[in-house]
């Protein structure tokens, strides 16, 4: 069954892509948070999207930007077809207003796989056109939730790095959470990179959960002299108390960031 279709009653009803958009742009800033993995099949995606329901379910607007072009995508969880692609924004093609669909009330997703693909070439305008986009979609909704996919050659997307909060998704599987580090690791090498968020995927209890965090935030102390900061985390068999999403740390545990009212606060193709 799709997931649009279990959703509850007071989710799914009477969605009405006008009344969305005047829901989307509105004057409150969202905190903006990029979901990453060092590999696929870690359960980022569905960890996202049932992230994304909870907090459109308690009134939160949220909008998805979905980079991940598999079958088992953000459009695809949610029983919707990509309308239009960022790149398309980026290229001077389209307007933030036709890439944006409501798929319920303060629930909105967005197509940025071929973006992800292959950005444009760095050029003033195009870093422009995407700050301004990303600016006016913070104005509209709670959060900015970023479902993504590392490129071909290891690296993440310009928009993935100018998001402020970074989250690290490793399922407790030991490749999963070598290539987790791996990813820490190059980003704080390479990027600069200081703050990163861990969510612990598929553990059989929240001890194993635990532990595996210690293991990180302890490598990544002693090597990197980076501090990790723990989300949460979901299990094989479903979360704890029935909570198998990180909504409440979202909103618990996220420092606000500051207007951008700058052009360095989202940093593309930098």
């Amino acid at each position: 069954m799709r997931l649009l279709e279990s959703l509850s009653p007071a989710l799914t009803a009477g969605v009405d892509q006008a009344a969305g958009l005047r829901r989307l742009f509105g004057t409150r800033k969202a905190q903006t948070v990029a979901f990453v993995s060092g590999r696929e099949a870690c359960g980022r995606t569905a960890l996202l999207v049932r992230t994304a329901v909870a907090l459109a379910e308690t009134g939160q607007g949220v909008v998805i930007i979905d980079e991940h072009a598999g079958a088992d995508n953000v459009h695809a969880t949610l029983g919707v077809k990509p309308r239009h692609d960022l790149l398309a924004l980026a290229q001077g093609n389209m307007l933030i207003e036709h890439l944006v669909q409501p798929v319920a009330p303060c629930l909105s997703i967005m197509s940025a796989t071929q973006f992800a693909a292959t950005p444009p070439q760095a050029n003033t305008a195009a870093a422009g056109r995407l700050s301004a986009a990303l600016k006016q979609l913070q104005e509209g909704c709670a959060f900015l939730l970023a479902n993504c996919a590392v490129r071909h050659d290891q690296h993440l997307s310009p928009l993935a790095l100018a998001m402020p909060h970074l989250v690290v998704v490793a399922a407790a599987e030991g490749s999963a959470i070598t290539r987790a580090y791996a990813l820490i690791k190059r980003l704080s090498q390479q990027r600069g990179r200081d703050g990163f968020h861990v969510a612990i995927t598929k553990a059989r209890t929240e001890q194993e959960a635990q532990v595996i965090f210690n293991n990180m935030r302890n490598t990544a102390y002693s090597h990197l002299n980076i501090a990790l900061n723990y989300l949460g985390s979901t299990r094989v068999s479903g979360g704890v108390s029935g909570d198998d999403n990180l909504a409440g740390a979202l909103q618990s545990r996220l420092v606000p960031v500051g207007e951008c009212n700058d052009e360095s606060a989202f940093r593309l193709f930098s």
